[in-house]
């Protein structure tokens, strides 16, 4: 499920680095829910009861106090107090109507607008940018990205410092920079096969090199989405920004629009400026308010409640193919000796040309789960992934732009009737570990555009509740650190929105690779953290999690190249882990235990990884890790 190489890095270095499109922030602060976007002046529009401003006659007198000759930019007719007329000031990601200086404990933010641009301060990000028209801001996950948008287009602006690579005395080489883009953003749309094979054609020559635009240096791509008649923005215009010569950080300009805005592209590009750093950026958006879906049968609603309100944690396990009997060894009375809570599989669109057919999989979760979470057998937990490669991402097919054409709608319509005959509760993790680079629906196959993901989850989840699907509860399933190291890539860029989803899946795994691996306390404690201040009214699940045991080889950073190990299992430190494990969730209830809390289900995911004939990772369980089935089945046998 996962490319090794890149995988491997990411879960090395778990560093806490941490919509249709264009999404608004709500009243209830989802910032992927599509909302009126807020009047430039400064009045909310959520407050039907205050009338926009007409279009001014005079400059706003907030801009006096506010602005500084550093924010200038005198070829868009903004070199003063005396040219703005519209004037939004930001504290930590909301509308304020006080005047705010830029402060080191606070992320304040300004709209300066004349009436034909808008010039966007941020000093949180150290950069003010000229944006056409009279553009409003949404703030709200302004930790990670800025969104500004006119009736034309929507612009996500993101600050970029997090590549591994290259570094040397404290500074990134030109190399690192290189192999970064390469590897971590541009893999995708510089690749004619990639654009060709997903009916996206450039709308301008594509240059092989930077050029130089006043102190920064720049790469520009743009393209089209052709055929996209159900999509408000199918042009795309992106631009990388650094200064010429440091490649310690860039700025990322993802513009969308209803037309080509090749020129528009260059001039906000040439408007930018870098102005003093000042402040932390922050997110306007605290919470997601848990929605539960009323459309949903009475056994799915029982069934989610007694999630909700479940003290210890539920488990299962995937094995690769689910072969008969190994899901009957596994849980018979060698090893296990349990009926697991949830059965686990996965499902992708197809293979290639030819699309899949649920019937089979529908058939195993007949067999092997069927349950309704009060009748001791099995609740169904199909992980579906919009993918016909089994994610190989190198410039293939990706079938996210078909679905929001609308080419793909039938094919979910016949899915929709396997999920409706099936009848029972099915817990639906679609599309996991998204904010990586080694998924098909991940955002370097869309564009460098989270807001596609959330395009495609919503038209699906909308198309289903048409053919009366009622049975689905919806995980919203990231992994721990996002893939590429990134703001515009991570995991809260691709929520969906709290209409959409009804429980969040996490993802991490201890690969026991080397001399100390980390505790799951610790693991999961890290991800919690991260998690919590957005989903704290949600069950949480693992949706897919292990300890290896070692391998028969591993990567070597520093050799690039993949090295032999001591054959044989590091089965001890696997079974402490586990057992370290099921000491948690035995005391999940307790206040030193509140990150486990919310965890209501774990999926052990029972696959080796391989490179080649040689396993990099032990993760199945089967009869050589019985030490490690003994602590798992002395949890089930007594929770």
């Amino acid at each position: 499920m996962k490319k090794l190489l890149r995988s491997l890095l990411c879960l090395l270095l778990t560093l806490p680095l941490l919509l249709s499109v264009g999404c608004a922030s709500n009243e209830q602060g989802d910032p992927s829910k599509d909302t009126p976007a807020d009047d430039p002046s400064g009045n909310p529009s959520d407050d039907p009861s205050v009338e926009p401003d007409p279009t001014p006659t005079e400059p706003d007198p907030r801009a006096e106090s506010l602005w500084n000759s550093a924010y200038a930019d005198g070829d868009a007719g903004l070199t003063g107090p005396k040219d703005i007329y519209y004037m939004t000031v930001y504290q930590n990601g909301n509308k304020t109507m006080e005047n705010p200086a830029p402060a080191a404990d606070a992320d304040v933010r300004y709209l300066f607008g004349s009436l034909e641009n808008t010039r966007a301060v941020v000093p949180a990000e150290g950069y003010a940018v000229t944006l056409p028209g009279v553009a409003t801001a949404d703030y709200s996950l302004g930790k990670f990205r800025s969104q500004y948008r006119t009736e034309d287009y929507v612009l996500t602006l993101t600050y970029e410092d997090q590549n591994p690579y290259g570094k040397q005395n404290g500074h990134t080489t030109k190399d690192g920079y290189d192999l970064y883009m390469r590897e971590w953003l541009v893999e995708q749309i510089a690749d004619t096969n990639f654009l060709s094979n997903n009916g996206i054609m450039r709308t301008r020559k594509q240059e092989e090199e930077e050029t130089v635009v006043g102190d920064y240096s720049v790469m520009t791509y743009c393209m089209q989405i052709n055929l996209a008649s159900k999509m408000d923005f199918p042009f795309y215009q992106i631009a990388i920004v650094h200064p010429t010569g440091n490649y310690d950080y860039f700025y990322l300009f993802v513009l969308k629009s209803r037309t080509k805005m090749l020129g528009e592209i260059d001039s906000i590009v040439a408007s930018f400026r870098e102005i003093d750093r000042v402040g932390e950026p922050s997110n306007g958006f605290t919470s997601y308010e848990l929605k539960e879906n009323p459309n949903w049968s009475e056994e799915t609603k029982a069934y989610y409640e007694y999630l909700l309100n479940r003290t210890d944690v539920g488990f299962g396990a995937f094995h690769e193919r689910n072969e008969d009997a190994y899901t009957e060894w596994l849980w018979g009375p060698e090893a296990l000796n349990a009926t697991p809570d949830v059965y686990m599989t996965y499902l992708h669109m197809g293979w290639y040309d030819t699309p899949s057919d649920p019937t089979e999989t529908f058939e195993r979760a007949a067999k092997f789960a069927g349950g309704n979470g009060f009748d001791g057998k099995p609740v169904f937990n199909l992980t579906y992934q919009f993918t016909v490669t089994n994610n190989t991402t190198g410039g293939v097919y990706t079938p996210m732009f078909d679905i929001l054409r609308g080419k793909k709608d039938e094919f979910f319509r016949r899915l929709a009737g396997f999920i409706k005959d099936y009848g029972k509760p099915i817990i639906f993790r679609l599309n996991n570990e998204m904010n990586t680079d080694w998924t098909d629906y991940c955002g370097m196959m869309t564009l460098i555009d989270p807001d596609i993901f959330q395009m495609t989850w919503r038209h699906v989840y909308e198309l289903f509740e048409e053919e009366g699907v009622n049975n689905l509860i919806w995980v919203f399933n990231p992994i721990s650190t996002s893939c590429p190291y990134s703001n515009w890539g991570e995991a809260m860029c691709y929520m969906p929105g709290a209409d959409y989803v009804q429980i969040l899946g996490l993802t991490h795994y201890e690969m026991n690779n080397d001399s100390s691996p980390r505790s799951f306390r610790n693991l999961y404690t890290e991800t919690a953290n991260k998690m919590l201040p957005y989903f704290s009214e949600y069950p949480w699940m693992l949706g897919e999690f292990a300890c290896g045991a070692g391998g028969e080889t591993v990567y070597d950073w520093g050799k690039d190249a993949y090295v032999d190990l001591v054959k044989g299992r590091n089965l001890a430190k696997q079974t402490s882990w586990v057992e370290g494990m099921v000491d948690c969730f035995r005391h999940n209830q307790e206040e030193d235990y509140d990150f486990c809390r919310r965890i209501k289900l774990a999926v052990w995911f029972s696959s080796n990884d391989y490179v080649g004939s040689k396993v990099t990772n032990y993760l199945k369980l089967d009869e050589f890790c019985l030490p490690t089935i003994k602590a798992l089945s002395e949890y089930l046998n007594n929770k």
